[in-house]
């Protein structure tokens, strides 16, 4: 029989999923407002980040509730604390999100250059991600965080392709700036992935590759050698 502890855990799971893909969605959307110039669809993405804010806010609260209330230990405690860390990653996609969103109404240039396709990426490993937290797989984590030194060189190749820009035409700066501004947040949003399934590692394994030295950014570039 399911006691009621069990009951709470899997609405919790449940809620950060919603979270997840509430904040997903509005990565999606405020990357199409962007290439397509609609402000309605880029005000929509910003009013959805106060529903990201209020879930995060409520899983907080009721993770507190059973910590208190079941004082739960070994694989279950994992599970209630990565639940609060996973939750607050999502929030800060959320917030990229909103920023990504706020900067399609001021950003003029015709060229995102390799905009939409970390933006593709960055969907990607989030949704990664999240099946990882459903579906524990190793291989799988261990992807995400291969795919986001892609990312990262596509970070790399805006910027240069940013100075070119600015360089063939000062007057283009401001615009300029946004869109690197924008990779940045893409930037951020594939590091907040990476987080996401390197918690779910501790929660499923008790291991904590946050800082390990082989899942380090440098190493796993070698390895791609």
């Amino acid at each position: 029989m399911t006691t009621q502890f069990e009951h709470n855990l899997e609405n919790l799971k449940s809620k950060l999923l919603l979270m997840g893909q509430l904040a997903n969605d509005s990565l999606q959307g405020a990357i199409k407002a962007l290439v397509e110039g609609d402000s309605v669809l880029a005000k929509a993405v910003r009013l959805k980040d106060e529903e990201i804010d209020d879930l995060e806010n409520e899983l907080r609260e009721e993770v507190t509730s059973c910590l208190s209330t079941h004082a739960p230990v070994a694989s279950d405690l994992r599970l209630l604390v990565s639940i609060i860390k996973i939750s607050h990653e999502v929030e800060r996609i959320g917030d990229e999100a909103k920023a990504i969103a706020r900067c399609s109404c001021k950003t003029a240039t015709p060229d995102f250059h390799q905009i939409p396709q970390m933006g593709e990426i960055a969907r990607e490993m989030i949704q990664d991600a999240l099946s990882i937290f459903v579906e524990y797989d190793e291989d799988k984590a261990k992807a995400i965080w291969t795919r986001d030194l892609e990312v990262d060189q596509l970070h790399k190749e805006n910027n240069q392709f940013c100075q070119s820009l600015v360089e063939q035409d000062p007057a283009t700066s401001s615009s300029v700036f946004e869109v690197l501004f924008i990779s940045k947040s893409l930037e951020r949003v594939c590091d907040h992935a990476v987080n996401i399934s390197k918690e779910t590692v501790f929660m499923a394994t008790s291991r904590d590759v946050r800082h390990a030295p082989e899942f380090k950014k440098s190493a796993l570039r070698k390895e791609l050698e």
